[in-house]
């Protein structure tokens, strides 16, 4: 079968081990990387054939699927077909190793255009990593044409769905962190630093420092020390967990009891969280500029 294979761009290297030539290879654990900075959205695959072909399936092998690699490149999550005809179609991906079929519309068309909608992970802490497909397959709708078949109608197109996800529960553990950092900002613990990780513990200590250097000013420094902080109205909710790295959201209210003030804090910010030596520890916060 004659398929010509271009894509939106690919990861350079100096032995060109990332190009479109790998995504048809028969090999699933040689990879096509998407190159730019972009965290992979946007980015597509298109296969041209030299006569039209109804194709009914694609078999997907999502992310780099060598030996130890899974990991290391983003994985499609969503994304649409757009036939030569301009028709699309939407699909979805689960994140897993092995081959996936998305159904396509099976009506003949010149090119078949994967576009990438979403990827895992979706954390801005790793946006160097790549988008990676190990291989793509095709397979064709023979289906006879005639009025004895369908009633010589196309055959049936059944519509891709997204998989079904329930979130993740967050773990105690990052619970417990996230309620410290609001403990911990509000009372101006000296230790507050150390719920970040270490190469970004000297930014947000200096932030810090300023912030409480401008209550100094005011004359709220020595009232905040002594503030009750109650976590209790806040609920945490798990963006995505990968490995060593995660983005959670928080959300609710938390409530501030100091001198004569009673007040209840709204919040709905998203954290991102990396796993070290000392466990999970804050890397980013979602407009944390404003504090």
């Amino acid at each position: 079968m004659d398929v010509n294979v271009t894509v939106s761009s690919f990861k350079v290297d100096l032995k060109f081990q990332y190009t479109a030539d790998h995504l048809m290879d028969g090999d699933p654990t040689t990879a096509w990387a998407g190159g730019g900075i972009s965290s992979g959205v946007g980015q597509w695959i298109e296969l041209r054939f030299a006569v039209p072909l109804r194709v009914g399936n694609l078999g997907i092998y999502n992310g780099h699927q060598g030996e130890g690699q899974f990991e290391k490149f983003r994985r499609i999550r969503s994304g649409h077909i757009i036939y030569s005809d301009g028709t699309e179609s939407p699909f979805w991906l689960r994140d897993e190793s092995g081959e996936q079929k998305i159904n396509c519309i099976p009506k003949p068309t010149k090119s078949i255009r994967i576009v990438v909608d979403e990827v895992f992970p979706e954390g801005a802490s790793v946006a160097k990593i790549k988008l990676a497909v190990s291989e793509i397959k095709l397979y064709l709708d023979l289906t006879p044409r005639s009025d004895d078949v369908n009633g010589g109608q196309e055959p049936l197109y059944i519509p891709n769905q997204p998989p079904a996800v329930e979130a993740e529960p967050v773990p105690d553990e990052m619970v417990s962190l996230l309620k410290q950092f609001y403990v911990k900002q509000t009372t101006m613990a000296d230790d507050y630093h150390l719920l970040f990780a270490p190469h970004v513990r000297d930014k947000h200590d200096f932030q810090y420092e300023v912030f409480k250097e401008m209550q100094r000013q005011r004359g709220t420094y020595s009232i905040l020390k002594t503030a009750e902080v109650d976590t209790s109205g806040l609920g945490f909710e798990t963006v995505f967990i990968q490995k060593d790295v995660a983005e959670i959201r928080v959300f609710g209210s938390y409530r501030i009891k100091v001198a004569d003030i009673d007040q209840n804090m709204e919040e709905d910010s998203v954290f991102t969280l990396m796993k070290g030596d000392e466990g999970w520890l804050i890397v980013e916060l979602e407009g944390e500029g404003d504090f």
